[in-house]
């Protein structure tokens, strides 16, 4: 390894090392990779470089990118309306009126008026009724406004479904974990086919749903399926929409997968010549792109983020990018520790040390980096 890298990876323990130690997870795995591959991994809390993370919100970011790769292969414009392509019942008049106009950019710019969030699963009926019930019931979204909402994509996920022929499952099965070869990315990995040793590779991502909970009894919501109190949740989605409406599949959240797969993804996008893949990465207003977020966290360049702890960094210009998988939520507090700062600081030293990154190759059969 060159020096300056042997720099950055003191520089990324010293960050686990700080982070940690205020609390913010115990288990982290971090990854630095370039166009051809990873080139720096790392791990914090005794866990297997291969451990395998509830994905969160980083799933919007496959479905996002599953989406625009239909649209492509079809030729359909990403300015097409989706009301017709999901045919909304006109009887679910509030969400038909929402909907009305929203083209499938405004989706994943999250500009398509819809509420952030909705238990819907404590709502009934068919999906478009229980989206009624929450567009009814949430606070109301301005039209002109970005909201961050994950309604807009569980609607990204059907629109997969409906324009691939395809379940969410199958098409992250044939547009992502094949042809770029990640071991795992999987909705529900604690399934029975899978080994004992497998699902322990799986980390913790929470203990019962109190966050979510708390966050229903805020609407004067109540819910009584919710997993017990103190409960390790391992290889089930933490999210409640994801796990109790929709049994851990949905566009939203619901993946699973190591810094490889992650890192697979980042890549994807800094060697692709496809438009529309090239037109996620760039700013569309209110800091969105096609599925990803701009900001300070993301010098030169643009991510996501998951509510369980883990992020994508990718910066074209820079042609290098990071992944940074942790259990923040896995505590008793309850809490969700901030990791904004933490994000931020990754973020920039990969940034900072781009120069060098480069230099570096990864053999994928042995792991080995070497000098250019």
């Amino acid at each position: 390894m060159v020096e300056n890298m042997d720099h950055l990876q003191k520089r990324i323990n010293e960050i686990l090392q700080e982070y940690a130690g205020q609390d913010c997870f115990t288990q982290a795995a971090a990854a630095v990779f370039h166009r051809k591959g990873i080139c720096l991994r790392m791990t914090f809390g005794g866990i297997a470089p291969d451990a395998v993370f509830d994905l969160a919100s980083l799933t919007k970011l496959y479905t996002s990118t599953i989406l625009l790769q239909i649209l492509s292969e079809q030729k359909r414009s990403v300015d097409s309306r989706i009301v017709e392509l999901l045919a909304v019942p006109e009887n679910c008049e509030r969400l038909h009126e929402t909907l009305e106009t929203v083209t499938i950019r405004q989706l994943l710019t999250h500009t398509a008026g819809l509420p952030a969030w909705y238990p819907l699963y404590t709502a009934s009926g068919s999906l478009w009724e229980r989206l009624e019930c929450a567009v009814r019931n949430a606070e109301k979204v301005d039209s002109a406004a970005m909201v961050y909402s994950d309604l807009g994509f569980i609607l990204a996920g059907k629109l997969v479904e409906v324009l691939s022929g395809m379940s969410l499952q199958e098409a992250v099965e044939t547009k992502i974990r094949r042809p770029l070869q990640i071991p795992v990315l999987t909705y529900l990995p604690g399934g029975n086919s899978v080994s004992s040793a497998e699902k322990q590779k799986i980390v913790i991502s929470s203990y019962g749903n109190s966050i979510e909970k708390e966050m229903c009894e805020k609407l004067g919501i109540q819910y009584a399926g919710f997993r017990p109190e103190g409960e390790p949740v391992r290889g089930q989605a933490n999210d409640g929409n994801a796990w109790y409406c929709f049994n851990g599949v949905s566009g939203h959240a619901g993946l699973f997968s190591d810094v490889d797969g992650v890192s697979a993804l980042g890549q994807l996008y800094l060697n692709t010549e496809d438009p529309l893949l090239c037109e996620a990465m760039r700013e569309q207003g209110y800091g969105r792109g096609l599925g990803f977020e701009f900001g300070e966290k993301y010098p030169s360049g643009c991510g996501h983020t998951g509510f369980t702890g883990t992020s994508l960094f990718l910066s074209e210009e820079l042609g290098v990018g990071g992944v940074l998988l942790t259990n923040r939520l896995a505590n008793r507090t309850g809490k969700a520790p901030d990791l904004r700062e933490c994000r931020t600081v990754f973020h920039r030293a990969i940034a900072e040390y781009a120069e060098e990154v480069q230099k570096l190759e990864y053999t994928p059969d042995t792991g080995e980096e070497e000098r250019r």
